[in-house]
């Protein structure tokens, strides 16, 4: 039931840019709920680091699911029924605590937390925009019994729950030399970008170096079947059959 909710709010997010308000509340028109104002600069974010690291989807696809994992954390506290992925030990709030204010600071501080952590290059761009919504930047508070608190507590929960999952972030996989994302497998593909000796496996592409010359650029991170899933058993509940 966990995953489903999770799911459902994430994809929720996405789609249709529902109010974190209390059922039946909505925003005035044209006013972009807090969900919307953080996932972009999720977006912005990730656009900075492809300018600076190239394109690597699969690590900037886990930074975006855990940084939405933490403010769902966040605002799972001032929901009816909603249950937390990660954050534990926080009590839901009462309902007369359950309003729109307290979710926004709670949901801003738990993707402030979790984007300085992914994304700590632009941390200077996350502050500015706590800046503009009026919050503290600086307020590292761990009280569970304000907003404040709850979602640094959230952003907390999360990056912890995520370090050695298997995704190498730190540099932590013996072998890697302290490198982030080091393919601790030694992956060596079957095909070479000038061969292709079985079709079924992976072959490296030629792309222009925008020099006149070509490269052809190693697997992305061919370890990532070692990560750990979020919120599934299994990565193979959702793993499609061969083809025909």
């Amino acid at each position: 039931m966990k995953r489903i909710i999770v799911l459902t709010f994430i994809m929720g997010l996405l789609s249709s840019g529902v109010s974190f308000a209390q059922k039946k509340q909505e925003e005035p028109k044209g006013v972009e709920n807090i969900a919307y104002k953080w996932g972009k600069m999720a977006l912005d974010a990730t656009a900075s680091d492809t300018e600076q690291f190239k394109p690597r989807p699969t690590i900037t696809s886990r930074y975006l699911g855990l940084i939405f994992i933490s403010i769902f954390d966040a605002w799972s506290v001032y929901d009816e029924t909603a249950i937390p992925v990660y954050l534990k030990g926080v009590d839901r709030k009462p309902a007369s605590e359950q309003n729109l204010k307290n979710k926004e600071i709670a949901i801003s501080y738990a993707a402030f937390g979790a984007m300085k952590e992914y994304y700590y290059s632009d941390t200077e761009m996350f502050r500015k925009l706590m800046a503009d919504l009026g919050l503290d930047p600086d307020n590292t508070s761990t009280d569970p019994n304000t907003p404040e608190g709850v979602g640094n507590l959230a952003a907390m929960a999360t990056i912890e729950a995520r370090k050695n999952d298997g995704s190498n972030q730190y540099g932590e996989v013996e072998g890697s030399n302290g490198e982030a994302y080091f393919d601790y497998t030694n992956y060596s593909p079957v095909n070479s970008a000038d061969e292709n000796t079985d079709i079924n496996r992976w072959q490296p592409k030629y792309f222009s170096d925008g020099k006149g010359g070509q490269y052809a650029p190693g697997c992305l991170t061919p370890y990532w079947q070692k990560v750990a899933p979020i919120t599934l058993t299994t990565a193979d509940q959702f793993r499609p059959g061969p083809p025909p």
